[in-house]
C-alpha cells in the first residue's frame, strides 16, 4: 500500500465502503469538513447517516448502514482509544449508538483505514478481513453458531495471525436479538441499541483488523509530552486511584450506600447482600490482576480487572463484572452470589448480549411472573428473584429465542407490550432502551440525561451522576454540586456536549472525567489534529453533534412525547434506604432543558437560528 498521507492530521483520510449483497468493496475518501464540524467518530458517523438512512428504512433489513468509526485519539493518543458502532437501532427505530474500547480502532487505523461503511446483506455467513490495506470478504458459514470467543479463535488460526483484532457477534446477533452486542476478542463491548442484531441482519460474522502503518499527528513531540502527563494524572486523583485498584466494579459499594443502584427493579432501597458482590469482595475471593482494555492501548488507570477463576471448562483469568453488569444483573435481579454473577457475565459476552439491556429486560420478567403475567408452564421453570441458575437459562433461552426468549429477545419496551399492557408500567426504559444502572431518584441529573438522550437511556450520553458526586468542571464553571433545576440542567447540557464530544475524538471518558481538564484535552486535540482548539471549541463541537444526533431522531420520527422517564421514578417513590421518599422532577428539568437547548417544547426542533449559529451543514426535510 503506498504511503499517501491525509492533509488532516490524526486520520488514514480513507474510509471503506462495502456493500454485502452486491459483494462491492470501494475505498472512499474522508471529508475534511466534517472532521472539522464533527471531530470524528460517532459525530462522523451520524453525519453519513443522516444522509443515507431514513424514516422508512427498516433496522433489520440489507437498507440499514453500520458505520464503524475511529476519532482523531484512536492510535494517536493510545490511553484508552474508543470506537463507534452507529447505525438505525433495532431496539429504539433512532440513532443506535455504541462505543467500544479495547484495541479494534487502532488496529483498523494501522490496517490504513479509519472507518467501515457497510450496506446490504450477504446470502450466506461472512467475515470482512482487513489486514494491511487488503479487505477481503470471506465465507463465515463454518463460524455462525458459534460463540463469540470460538470464533476470535478459530478466526485468528485460519489468518495464522494471533495478533489480528476481531470484533464479533454470537448467536444473539445472528438470532436477531434486538438487545445483542458486538464483543471483542479482548471482551470489551459494543453493547447497547442491539448493534449486534445489525450485524447479524447482514449475515456479517465479524469483522478482524491488523496492520502496522502509523498515522501522522500535527506535533508529535509536544504530544508525547502531553501523553506522559495524562499517563500520570490518574495516579494523582482520587477517581484515578480507585479505578485502579478496582475498576467500576469497586463503585457498587459506595453507589448502594448513596442509594443510586437499581434493587428488584427500581422498587427497593436496601439489598442485605450487595457486600457479597461488590468489586473489593470478588477481588479478596479470587486473585486479580488489573490490565489496559486491549493490547495496544497504554493507560495508567487499567479499569479492566480479571479474576483468577479455576474451574473445568473456563479460562484461568476470568473478566470481572463491571459495576453496570453488577448492578443490573446483581442488585437488580436480587443475586447477591458473586460466583453467580461472573458467570451470567461470561455467557453474556460469549452469546453476545448487552448485560445492561439483558438485566433489565430479566428484572421485567421477574416481576411480572411474581404478578402473575408470565407463569411457570411458559418457562418451563420458576424464575424468582436471586436464582442465577435460572437467570443462565433464560439468557440462553433470549440468546436462541427458544420459548418465552422469543419475547424477550425484543426487548422490555416490546415483550411488555406483548405479554400484556398493564406490565408497561413496570418496564424500565426510554425510547426503548433499558436503564443502565444510575438512579433518577438520587441524581435528577441523570434522570434528566437519560429523558433527553440521543440513543435512549445512556449514563454515558452524560455523566452527571459523577458532578452530582462531587466529581466537578470548574474549567466549565461547575465549581460545587448543583442543588437546584436550573444548575442540574445546565450540568445535564455541558455534559451531552462533552461526551458527544469524546464518543467522537475516541477517548475514554473513564480517563478524563475527574482525571485531567479539558484545557489539557483541547491541548492534545490541537497537538494531533493541527486544529487550534480551545476548552470552549471543544463545548461548541459537542454541543453541534450532539444537535446532529437530535436532528436526525426527528428526521427518524421522533416525538418530543418520548423525552420521558418511566413513571415509576415519578410517582412511586421508595419507603426504605437512603432516598426515601424521593422522586425525580422531571417535568420541570425538561421545561427548563428546552428552553435552555432553544428546543420548541411541542415538537421537540431546535430553531433554524440555532442550527445556523453550530454550522450544521445538513438540509432539513
Amino acid at each position: 500500500m503506498s504511503e499517501v498521507y491525509y492533509v488532516v492530521f490524526g486520520f488514514n483520510g480513507r474510509l471503506v465502503y462495502v456493500d454485502l449483497t452486491k459483494e462491492e468493496i470501494r475505498v472512499t475518501e474522508l471529508k475534511e469538513d466534517w472532521c472539522r464540524l464533527y471531530v470524528g467518530g460517532s459525530g462522523y458517523a451520524t453525519r453519513l447517516l443522516y444522509d443515507l438512512v431514513s424514516r422508512e428504512t427498516e433496522p433489520l433489513s440489507p437498507d440499514n448502514v453500520l458505520v464503524v468509526m475511529t476519532g482523531p485519539f484512536v492510535d494517536t493518543f493510545p490511553v484508552s482509544p474508543k470506537t463507534a458502532f452507529v447505525t438505525k437501532s433495532p431496539l429504539t427505530g433512532y440513532l443506535g449508538k455504541s462505543i467500544v474500547g479495547g484495541s479494534f480502532g487502532a488496529m483498523l487505523k494501522r490496517a490504513g483505514f479509519d472507518g467501515i461503511i457497510l450496506r446490504g446483506a450477504s446470502e450466506k455467513p461472512v467475515y470482512l478481513a482487513i489486514v494491511d490495506g487488503q479487505i477481503e470478504i470471506r465465507d463465515a458459514t463454518h463460524l455462525w453458531g458459534k460463540d463469540v470467543l470460538e470464533t476470535s479463535r478459530t478466526i485468528k488460526d485460519e489468518l495464522s495471525n494471533q495478533k489480528v483484532k476481531v470484533a464479533a457477534i454470537g448467536p444473539a446477533g445472528e438470532n436477531l436479538v434486538r438487545i445483542a452486542a458486538v464483543i471483542t476478542d479482548e471482551r470489551r463491548a459494543a453493547g447497547r441499541t442491539g448493534v449486534g442484531a445489525v450485524m447479524g441482519s447482514k449475515k456479517l460474522k465479524a469483522i478482524v483488523a491488523y496492520g502496522s502503518k502509523k498515522v501522522r499527528v500535527y506535533d508529535r513531540e509536544k504530544l508525547i509530552h502531553l501523553m506522559r502527563e495524562h499517563l500520570g494524572a490518574p495516579l494523582k486523583s482520587p477517581r484515578g486511584v480507585g479505578l485502579r485498584s478496582y475498576g467500576t466494579s469497586g463503585g457498587l459499594i459506595g453507589y448502594a450506600l448513596d442509594g443510586n443502584v437499581p434493587i428488584k427493579n427500581w422498587t427497593k432501597g436496601v439489598f442485605d447482600k450487595v457486600d457479597n458482590i461488590t468489586g473489593q469482595t470478588l477481588q479478596k475471593v479470587y486473585k486479580s490482576r488489573g490490565v489496559a482494555c486491549g493490547t495496544e492501548v497504554v493507560c495508567s488507570i487499567q479499569c479492566h480487572k480479571e479474576l483468577q477463576v479455576s474451574e473445568a471448562g473456563w479460562d484461568e483469568w476470568e473478566k470481572c463484572p463491571e459495576f453496570e453488569t453488577l448492578a443490573l444483573m446483581g442488585t437488580n435481579l436480587m443475586i447477591g452470589d458473586g460466583r453467580a454473577l461472573i458467570a451470567i457475565n461470561r455467557l453474556c459476552d460469549r452469546l453476545g448480549l448487552d448485560t445492561i439491556s439483558t438485566g433489565g429486560t430479566i428484572a421485567w420478567a421477574m416481576e411480572a411472573y411474581e404478578k402473575g403475567f408470565i407463569k411457570t408452564e411458559d418457562l418451563g421453570f420458576e424464575l424468582k428473584w436471586g436464582d442465577g441458575e435460572a437467570v443462565l437459562k433464560l439468557i440462553e433461552m433470549i440468546a436462541y429465542r427458544r420459548g418465552l426468549g422469543d419475547v424477550l429477545a425484543e426487548g422490555v419496551k416490546r415483550a411488555s407490550k406483548k405479554i400484556n399492557p398493564e406490565t408497561e408500567k413496570f418496564a424500565m426504559h426510554v425510547k426503548g432502551l433499558e436503564l443502565p444502572a444510575h438512579h433518577p431518584r438520587r441524581y435528577h441529573s441523570i434522570g434528566l440525561a437519560y429523558a433527553t438522550s440521543n440513543i435512549g437511556a445512556s449514563h454515558l450520553q452524560g455523566m452527571t451522576m459523577l458532578v452530582e458526586r462531587g466529581i466537578l468542571l470548574p474549567e466549565y464553571g461547575i465549581s460545587e454540586i448543583p442543588k437546584d433545576i436550573e444548575s442540574k440542567v445546565k450540568v445535564t447540557i455541558i455534559h451531552q456536549n462533552l461526551c458527544a464530544f469524546l464518543d467522537s475524538a475516541g477517548l475514554c471518558k473513564f480517563g478524563v472525567f475527574g482525571i485531567i481538564d479539558f484545557n489539557k484535552i483541547a491541548e492534545e486535540y490541537t497537538a494531533i489534529t493541527g486544529f487550534k482548539t480551545t476548552k470552549e471549541d471543544i463545548l461548541e463541537a459537542g454541543e453541534r453533534i450532539w444537535y446532529l444526533e437530535r436532528l436526525f431522531n426527528l428526521k427518524l420520527g421522533l416525538r418530543v412525547e418520548e423525552d420521558v422517564l418511566p413513571k415509576r421514578f415519578i410517582e412511586e417513590p421508595l419507603d426504605e434506604g437512603p432516598i426515601k421518599g424521593v422522586t425525580c422532577p422531571i417535568n420541570q428539568l425538561l421545561e427548563l432543558f428546552y428552553h435552555y437547548r432553544d428546543l420548541d417544547p411541542r415538537t421537540g426542533h431546535p430553531s433554524k437560528e440555532k442550527i445556523s449559529k453550530l454550522g450544521l451543514d445538513i438540509e432539513l426535510d
